[in-house]
């Protein structure tokens, strides 16, 4: 088939490409990092005074947690680390993560961070103030300050989104063009084949160049798990994929769920691609392809290729939020299941654009479109079906991940599923035109004995378009891996560095979550760099407008030189607050200073 204008069915050339641009631009608005695991406790205490050296300092989550040597660590006032290094779990418990501290502490104010993997492989991030015998006069660097210098940049996460797309991609492909050979390729071909020469010919044609497919998926499946390996220690760790590229931090991955997940998959994909070259070659014994009598070859050798295809498929699943996420009992099976009908209709189509074609050239135009016909007509049931089972569980998905209707939109994971949505809509419409229309022509082209001509070139077109936009699709759900559920959405300090009057205002608030908070203001003069010690009296208030909250008045207790800490300040509902900081110089002159706080 010789692709030319069609005028049954045009689209314009920059539709697709705008299309798939803006909803690629929906998905990827900023979002607070997100977060699985719930800082329970810490010890010592948040803000506690303690008489002595405590031996380390750990964090309690209310699930388990990993996390590389670096994970948690401490910092006295000036910004030094006074920690040992090595992070470990206190006698074994998977839920607290510690690390000692060096021997000979002054006394003085120190903060301690933690930068987290939770068990569904998300970042999480937060800390905490102490101080050994006194406060120190100068409090340092704040909680959001330390966090921001142990982040990785936009360009690593963008490249973790690709890598995941890849694998996902990869793994569609190899599962569902084998689906396609044993369950449409096969049959279709021992329906209308012939006994002269061209029919082996372009079924050996069909087998090589599935082959080549699969070789390369593999490749690009086993390249990408090893590069998800590394960028996963980069994210853990806070630092750069080069710098990932280590002994101990890779290490500290593989000893994760995540780790040993991927590193599981990048052995299956070295098995399939072996497997392919050995068992799909044209003319090898058992190579699923028709004798040169016309007599159909046995299939089953090649079929061993679907058990690691098949384990392939439980990687989403094990290694995201399906397999932690409550209820598991549901979850996990459902994802299962979405990501087994996505393969099957995306590998099929990938069959149909890049492998059947070289089977058609070999072929007369009559005896083309009898392939063709006979081929969707096999293809078609398994993906009207694949299509309702991803509806089906998409709904079940989202009704466990998302729990508002505003957080399709004010959050990335809940804007990355509309753009789900949006596209699979495309997609069910494009495949109803290829039912109603395109199938019914071939069908009538077959039994009168003509070439597929104009029928067979919209097909095609409209196959490209979806393989296309499913594309789109798996790279958006690259991006919602790295994302936490929209109920689950953001936890974590928020720092914000602002002018109240004469001084520099540094306020956080930690854990900016529902419920009690603490809250820490650091005035300093902006010209030296001191605290700020003019105040002479320090009001806050925090307000939720649009739920018509407050203002509630804040205790803002002294906790030294331009420091104030809130210890308990109860923010009872989701959304923007604004904290209100009002600070008193004199007796004539205050100056106020309005800060909006995401709340979540």
């Amino acid at each position: 088939m010789r692709l030319r204008t069609s005028h049954a069915f045009r689209w314009p050339a920059a539709l697709p490409a705008a299309l798939c641009c803006a909803l690629l631009a929906l998905a990827v608005l900023p979002a607070a990092a997100g977060a699985h695991a719930q800082l329970e406790s810490t010890s010592p205490e948040r803000g506690a005074v303690v008489p002595t050296e405590p031996k380390s300092v750990s964090f309690h989550f209310g699930e388990p947690v990993t996390g590389t040597a670096g994970a948690i660590r401490v910092f006295d006032s000036t910004g030094s680390r006074v920690d040992d290094g090595a992070s470990f779990h206190p006698g074994g418990d998977q839920t607290t993560y510690a690390v000692g501290l060096r021997p000979g502490l002054p006394k003085g104010t120190y903060t301690a961070t933690y930068r987290v993997v939770s068990a569904d492989t998300h970042i999480v991030t937060g800390g905490f103030v102490f101080s050994i015998g006194t406060a120190s006069a100068r409090p340092g660097e704040t909680v959001g300050q330390l966090l921001a210098g142990q982040r990785t940049g936009s360009i690593t996460s963008t490249a973790f989104s690709l890598v995941r797309a890849v694998q996902y991609a990869a793994i569609g492909i190899a599962a569902g063009t084998l689906l396609f050979l044993l369950a449409v390729w096969l049959p279709a071909l021992a329906r209308v084949a012939g006994t002269d020469r061209t029919w082996p010919a372009a079924s050996r044609a069909f087998t090589g160049r599935l082959r080549a497919v699969l070789i390369t998926t593999a490749i690009a499946g086993l390249l990408s798990g090893l590069a998800g390996l590394a960028l996963e220690g980069a994210e853990a760790a806070g630092v750069s994929f080069t710098a990932a590229i280590d002994r101990t931090i890779l290490g500290d991955v593989l000893g994760t769920r995540f780790g040993v997940v991927w590193l599981s998959a990048a052995g299956a994909w070295l098995v399939l691609a072996v497997g392919a070259a050995l068992l799909l070659r044209p003319r090898a014994a058992g190579a699923p392809a028709l004798h040169d009598d016309g007599t159909p070859a046995r299939p089953w050798p090649a079929a061993l290729l679907c058990i690691p295809a098949a384990a392939l498929l439980a990687l989403p699943t094990l290694a995201g939020h399906a397999s932690v996420q409550h209820p598991v009992g549901l979850f996990a099976p459902v994802n299962l299941v979405h990501v087994a009908a996505m393969s099957a209709w995306f590998g099929g189509l990938v069959a149909l654009v890049a492998v059947l074609p070289q089977a058609t050239r070999r072929l007369e135009g009559p005896e083309r479109t009898r392939l063709l016909a006979a081929t969707l007509a096999r293809f078609s049931p398994i993906a009207l079906g694949a299509v309702i089972v991803l509806l089906l569980s998409g709904i079940v998905e989202s009704l466990i991940e998302i729990d508002a209707l505003p957080q399709l939109i004010h959050t990335a994971f809940g804007r990355a599923v509309l753009v789900k949505i949006v596209l699979l809509l495309v997609l069910i419409g494009l495949g109803a035109l290829n039912r109603q229309r395109t199938m019914p022509q071939l069908r009538a082209l077959a039994a009168n004995h003509q070439p597929p001509g104009e029928a067979g070139l919209v097909l095609r077109r409209t196959l490209r378009i979806e393989v296309a936009l499913i594309a789109v699709v798996l790279l958006v759900t690259g991006a919602l891996a790295g994302y936490a559920p929209a109920k689950q959405a953001a936890t974590g300090p928020v720092s914000v560095t602002t002018s109240l009057g004469p001084a520099q205002m540094t306020l956080d608030v930690d854990p900016a979550t529902v419920g009690a908070n603490e809250i820490h203001i650091y005035l300093l003069n902006p010209r030296t760099g001191a605290q700020f010690t003019g105040t002479k009296k320090l009001t806050v208030t925090a307000a939720q407008q649009r739920k018509g909250i407050g203002p509630l008045t804040l205790d803002a207790q002294p906790s030294g030189p331009g420091h104030y800490t809130v210890p308990d300040a109860v923010l009872g509902a989701r959304g923007t607050w604004t904290i209100d900081v009002t600070a008193q110089v004199s007796t004539f002159d205050e100056y106020e200073r309005a800060v909006k706080v995401p709340i979540r």
